[in-house]
């Protein structure tokens, strides 16, 4: 018995090495459709991607009508012959959910150009015969689904045709040849996702000169550096569990650039770039640090959800108009220098912000710096000359800049709702400021409103104002909504009755008696202003 189990032990262990090594005789087949009769399924003549069929051209029969079949799909059938490394004129091969083992006679494909396994069932090994190299016309390879595999060949350098190449889910793939990768000079696309253990991107990636889309994802890479690739205009870098650092340098033509959910991401450079046009950076939990340098940036550029940031450098950043970055709650210092057409600039909730810089930013019209938590006012806002709209609600606010109307001549929008404004907030004037939120303040006065001639909304809800002066008639021609809910007023001046501007005015929860109120309704009833009391 046990010799028995030896004899079938040696037979099976010289049938593998047979067929490793396998060179199958073709010249037994009259054509190809003798080879692929032979598989123990059944196979339609006429292509169709989803069922296992093929597809013979016309150019393929000669004058004794033998038929080459150019399009050989197997779909979703096990066991086939390994015959099929007869069919020589084979253009496209895609076998899909099936056990085809890759032989050395692989080098039959002389005319192959598209090559597409998925789910192998553990057919291939962990290595790809050497003869690989011999498909000199291949152009597309995807290898996805495949249990075993574990690198490429070093031959794959001679595969001088090859444009795109895919590796995808592939749990044990560990190793990219670095010497042959960078020698595929025909490589435009590259997709490298779902493999858990690549470690590493070869630096000869940047030998690639056409590369011209990159997705790597699901990696454990720790590091990429790309550079001087001139043609690379799209990349995505996108759950990499071990990535720490990215660095991409002088790539001319990047258009778009995808940075998302790599949670160990800490540093992000990117320098000397010539015209991106979509920067995305989200769902980085512990990126601390952006700089971008030396970029042309088409219209908008977002980071968000990056909850560890800590600093972001923008400088020499041309045609960037918008920039946004939302719940980056570390963030501590950004700077923007040398923007010329930057226009809108949105910080929100970044609440341990201590640093903001603007140099040379001579267009910027919006800011927001919601729920940043600042303290005292920047001083770099100041050099914003041409700020129209500036929104400050929720921060520490307790004062404002003398000189803020000045260095602001074109600020007309101001919102400082939610900070610590203490006293009264209209010295000095604001001279062109033509909606003003102050809610949710600690102010007490509003002496000197009348020389804010160019009001047209003021909100002053949750304040301690108890007295609103006569000199607000000097705002009858401009002023058209008052908001002032929650304050300590015991009197309204019936004046204001005549403003001619104004068409909302509310004054409720406030000190007013039920008396006072009546009469303010029989007197506010008779003028066009909707009111509350």
């Amino acid at each position: 018995m046990e010799f028995t189990g030896l004899l079938l032990f040696i037979y099976l262990f010289f049938a593998i090495i047979r067929i490793a090594n396998a060179q199958i005789n073709c010249t037994i087949f009259a054509d190809d459709l003798d080879a692929i009769n032979l598989n123990p399924f059944y196979v339609r003549l006429q292509f169709n991607s989803s069922f296992t069929s093929v597809y013979s051209s016309n150019s393929y029969w000669n004058s004794n009508y033998q038929i080459r079949v150019t399009y050989f799909n197997i779909f979703n059938d096990v066991n086939p012959s390994v015959n099929i490394y007869c069919l020589k004129k084979v253009e496209t091969l895609q076998l899909i959910n099936t056990n085809l083992p890759i032989l050395p006679d692989i080098k039959n494909f002389q005319e192959l150009r598209s090559l597409i396994i998925r789910f192998d069932n553990g057919a291939i090994g962990t290595h790809l015969p050497s003869e690989f190299g011999q498909l000199k016309y291949l152009s597309i390879l995807e290898l996805s689904n495949i249990q075993n595999l574990v690198d490429l060949p070093d031959d794959i350098e001679y595969l001088a045709s090859l444009s795109s190449l895919t590796l995808e889910n592939i749990p044990n793939f560990s190793q990219i040849p670095d010497k042959s990768i960078g020698k595929l000079t025909s490589l435009q696309t590259l997709n490298l996702t779902d493999l858990p253990s690549l470690t590493t991107i070869p630096s000869s990636i940047n030998n690639i000169e056409r590369l011209r889309k990159l997705e790597i994802t699901r990696t454990r890479i720790k590091t990429l550096n790309l550079e001087k690739l001139k043609r690379l205009y799209y990349v995505v870098i996108t759950f990499n569990s071990a990535l720490e650092t990215i660095d991409i340098t002088n790539v001319a033509s990047l258009s778009y650039m995808y940075v998302r959910n790599n949670n160990e991401l800490l540093t992000l450079y990117v320098q000397n770039l010539g015209y991106l046009s979509i920067l995305d950076i989200l769902s980085n939990p512990k990126l601390i640090s952006v700089h971008i340098a030396n970029v042309s940036c088409h219209s908008t550029l977002s980071i968000d959800d990056n909850p560890l940031l800590n600093t972001v450098i923008l400088k020499n950043v041309s045609y960037l108009r918008t920039f946004k970055t939302n719940s980056s709650f570390n963030l501590k210092s950004i700077s923007f220098e040398n923007l010329h057409s930057l226009f809108n600039v949105s910080i929100r909730s970044a609440s341990y912000l201590e640093t903001i810089s603007f140099l040379n930013v001579p267009t910027m019209q919006y800011l927001d710096l919601t729920g940043c938590q600042l303290t005292m006012f920047p001083r770099s806002v100041l050099t914003l000359k041409s700020l129209i709209r500036l929104n400050m609600q929720s921060n520490q606010l307790s004062t404002l800049p003398s000189t803020l109307s000045t260095d602001l001549p074109k600020l007309e929008v101001l919102y400082l709702g939610n900070n610590k404004l203490e006293g009264n907030i209209f010295h000095p004037t604001l001279f062109n400021i033509r909606e003003l939120d102050l809610n949710n303040n600690l102010l007490t006065s509003m002496y000197g409103i009348g020389k804010h001639t160019s009001i047209e909304q003021l909100e002053l809800n949750y304040n301690n104002i108890a007295l609103i002066p006569l000199e607000i008639m000097n705002l009858s021609k401009t002023l058209k909504t008052l908001r002032m809910n929650y304050n300590k007023l015991d009197y309204i001046p019936y004046q204001m009755a005549n403003m001619r501007t104004l068409r909302s005015f509310s004054a409720m929860n406030n000190l007013i008696s039920i008396d006072e109120q009546r009469n303010l309704f029989n007197i506010f009833s008779q003028s066009p202003i909707k009111f509350i009391f």
